[in-house]
Formats: C-alpha cells, structure tokens, sequence
C-alpha cells in the first residue's frame, strides 16, 4: 500500500511546512519504496497546499508517479487498488486509469458515481483544481488508512494523512462516504467547510445509529473538541452514494430440512464428512462459499506486477562478502532471498490454512509460496519448588508456542507438490519491545488497544518477512520473503467456525441434544 499526504496551510500565519519534515516526523515513507515525490500549489488568500505521495509499485507495466497530475492541473493521491468495476487492464495502472475518469467530470455527481463503481480497498485524496475543491474518503469497510488532523486555530494546519505526522494529533477519517472540502480565506482566518456525501445505510461509527437519521456529524465524532469557529460539517442532504456492501443472507433452509443425528460411533470430521457427501443441499452450500472464496483470493494473487529482477522458479543465495551485504541489510549479510510473489500470515489455524490452499489453486505450481509464522518468545518458567526462582526454557523450545505447532501440522496437509517456504519468524521479548517503541505503535495508532497491539505486532514482524527457514532443500537457513501481496486470514474465523468456542459448542450440541 502507498504513503499519501496532503497538508494545507497560510502563509501569513505559519511557518511553511517542509516535505522532509513530514517524512522525517512521520512512517509515510515505508508505506511506498519505489518511488516518492512531493507538488505544492498556491491557492487564494495566500494559501498553500502540499501534496506527498510514496509509491508502492504492484499494478501495471510503468509505475506512476504519485501525486498524480493530469492536464488542467488536477492532483490524486491513490492508495488503493481497482478489482473491478472500473476498466483496468494488466499493463494500465489504475492510479492513471482513475485520475482520466476523474478529468472528465464537470459536476460532483459524476465525481460520486465514479468512486461508487470501484470495487476493491482504497483510501483517496483529489484536489479538482477548478472549483478549489478538495475530495476525500475511505471505502466503505475502511480497508485503507487515511487519517485527518483538523486545525485548533488560525496557526494551524489541515492535514490529510496515512500515518500520523508526529507531534500533531490525527484520528481517523470515517469510512461513511465521500467528504468534500471548500476553503472561505478572509484576511482574518481560514475557514475550512466540510460536506460529507453518505454511503447508503451507513451508521456511526460504534453505533447502530444511520447517519441518514441523525445528520448531526460533530456529535458523533468531535463534540466539543473542535474549533467551530475555523470548521464546519454539512451532511448532504439529499444524494447518499451507493457503496459495495453486500447485503446480508438472511435466507433460511427450506421448510422440514433436518440433517442426521450425531451418534457415539463416528468422529466429527467423519460426521462433517458424510453430510457433505450424503447432502446436496450442504454440498450445494459448499460449493458456492469455497467459489466466493477461490474468486476473491484469486483476484488478490493474479493483480500484480510481474518483477524481472526477482526469478520466477529458483531462488538466489546472497553470499558473504563486501559487495552484498548491504544489498541484503542483514546484520550479517547472509540469508535465501525467496523468489515467491505471494506469502500467507501462516498460523495453522483453519482460516489462514484455508487462504493457503486457496492460494495453490490460483498460483502455478513450479511458483512457490511463502507461509510466515510468527513466534514470540516464550517466558520463563517460575520454579514451583523455590519460589522466584526462574528456570530458563530449553533452547530448542523458545519458539514452541502454539501457533507454531499448529502451522507445521497444517503445513503436512497443504499440496506436496508445491514448494512451500515455511518461514519461523522467531522474535525475542527484547526485539518485540523495541520494535513496539520505535515502529508499531506509531503505524497501529490512533488505535490503542491491547488486541490492536497484538494484531498490529505479529502483522509487522511477519510482514518484514525474515527468518529461519524450516521446510525443504534450505531448512534451518536464514530466509526473506520478496512477496509484496501477504494474504491475512484475519475475519475468515467467523465464516469458517475457526474459533475453540465454535468446537466446543459443536461437541456440546451433538453430546447433550
């Protein structure tokens, strides 16, 4: 995913605002590799406004160059990626696909209809240089980052953002629909006017509240926090803006279905087995939930970039020696560079099984695929027999948590045929508090709370994609993924019944009904 920024600022009341600062002061830059670049516009009464884009390059034969600008002067900041509903071609990138559609609109409108047919996650922001208008938003399940950082007074700044600009405090920009921004400069103040275009059937955030019935935006999300006097918010209150939400399946089984009884005599997995093969009606089921799930991981794997300097059907052995070290950035220089496009955040459990071996039916078979499974080091033992006294964990069983156990006995049911790279991300207690310190927090916030650490942590450690290679011809050597498209399971355990609560209710019911 790609860093975007935009910051508008007065020139008559604050200091101008540096490029390098931001990215100095923020995580904007690890967020887009490949390419970075950075426009500035003049606007009236002495306004100024800058435009930051990183670029993470997966779609399309050239990479484009972010900010994007067109011929009138119009700027996009794209972090997304187009799936469907709007043309993209393999060799087009899609930032320069939406940035021509966006040219031709001449009303808001057709600004609206454009980002309601985009299927697929995104974060935008658009500058349309001939109404001095500045368009914003999230899509509807608010799968991109974008934060905002709305001025205290008249020296301050507006700040659009996928990561926090430190020391400013941002929130996040809610994923209700589509915000546009007109500027009213006086030589008094800047006064920044909000309008928001709601998704249909969109709630507040937290709530089960429509914001179509309460349009009263600054109660649900500022209250008295903001400067009324320099912002204000509009809901519009006539066009909501059609999303991609699915409607919910609320459709039941047929009158007198009824499924055989669980006896004594057959294990659950026979049971579960039988009823599949015995029950057109579940298999039916089956059938069409593995095909929705084949599609969407599908579309993931097969919309990227095809890498040339990265081989396709071997990977390369970075040697010990002056001149690679630093092409590896290792502290010793010396690790498996694997050549797999594709990585799965590999647990074990059933949900990130599952979007493995989705996978392998999507990628070619002599392509391999990286399975990251993270480990946290695991705590000393207290010694019952003296208290206080701790007794060190064998070596050898630091990294035996269960997440750990569970991949590899996943792992021995995945496809033999297929080169799957099993990478232990092994990390200590030091290194995960200092990498909390220094990056996690910073790129999870402004949410804070315990599960969003844990998440934000093994997310980030597996993401770097490093470690010990424990399957195949280079077990036990030190291994980096290159994959740019890592597949989460995460929210598949309540499609799939993943979660220990659903087998113990399983057994409950079939026990005792």
């Amino acid at each position: 995913m790609c860093g975007i920024c935009c910051i508008f600022y007065d020139e008559r009341t604050r200091s101008k605002i540096n490029a390098d600062d931001v990215c100095c002061n923020s995580r904007l830059g690890n967020r887009g590799p490949d390419g970075n670049h950075v426009k500035s516009v003049s606007l009236p009464g002495k306004l100024s406004a800058t435009f930051i884009g990183h670029v993470l390059h997966l779609r399309g034969d050239n990479m484009a160059i972010q900010p994007a600008q067109d011929c009138q002067g119009n700027i996009l900041l794209w972090n997304a990626e187009i799936f469907g509903g709007v043309q993209v071609s393999d060799s087009e990138s899609d930032t320069t696909v939406l940035l021509d559609l966006l040219t031709e609109c001449n009303t808001d409108d057709e600004i609206l209809s454009i980002f309601s047919k985009v299927e697929g996650p995104w974060s935008f922001i658009y500058w349309q240089i001939s109404t001095c208008t500045l368009w914003f938003g999230r899509d509807v399940f608010g799968r991109r980052s974008l934060l905002w950082h709305l001025p205290d007074d008249v020296s301050d700044m507006f700040g659009l953002s996928s990561v926090q600009i430190k020391p400013k405090k941002f929130k996040e920009v809610p994923s209700i629909g589509i915000f546009k921004m007109s500027i009213n400069a006086t030589d008094e103040l800047t006064r920044y006017n909000f309008m928001l275009y709601p998704w249909k059937q969109a709630v507040w955030p937290g709530t089960l509240d429509k914001v179509r019935d309460d349009t009263n935006i600054l109660a649900h999300l500022y209250s008295d926090e903001i400067n009324k006097d320099l912002i204000t918010f509009t809901v519009s209150p006539d066009i909501d803006v059609p999303s991609k939400m699915p409607l919910l399946n609320k459709s039941m089984p047929p009158d007198g279905y009824t499924i055989p009884d669980f006896t004594d005599d057959i294990s659950p997995t026979d049971y579960l087995q039988k009823l599949l093969t015995g029950n057109d009606y579940l298999r039916t089921l089956s059938k069409q939930l593995t095909s929705v799930l084949l599609d969407a991981v599908k579309t993931r794997v097969l919309n990227q970039q095809m890498r040339e300097n990265i081989p396709t059907n071997a990977e390369k052995k970075l040697e010990v020696n002056e001149d690679r070290v630093s092409e590896c950035d290792d502290s010793d220089g010396n690790y498996i560079v694997s050549s797999a496009r594709v990585a799965v955040l590999f647990s074990g459990g059933i949900d990130s099984t599952m979007i493995a071996a989705l996978a392998d039916k999507c990628i070619p078979e002599d392509e391999p695929i990286d399975l990251l499974n993270v480990a946290f080091e695991l705590k000393p033992k207290e010694n019952n027999q003296k208290k206080g006294r701790k007794v060190d964990v064998p070596l050898i069983k630091k990294w035996d948590v269960p997440d750990r156990l569970t991949g590899y006995t996943a792992l021995s049911e995945l496809n033999p045929n297929r080169k799957w790279n099993f990478i232990e991300v092994n990390i200590t207690a030091t290194e995960l508090q200092e990498a909390r310190q220094e990056h996690i927090q910073d790129l999870v916030y402004p949410l804070q709370t315990v599960l969003d650490d844990s998440i934000g942590c093994a997310v980030w450690f597996a993401a770097r994609g490093t470690g010990l290679c424990g399957s195949g011809l280079y077990k036990d050597s030190r291994m980096k993924s290159s994959a740019r498209v890592i597949l989460c399971g995460m929210g598949a355990d309540e499609q799939l019944v993943g979660y220990s609560r659903h087998r113990v209710r399983f057994k409950y019911v079939f026990i005792y009904s």
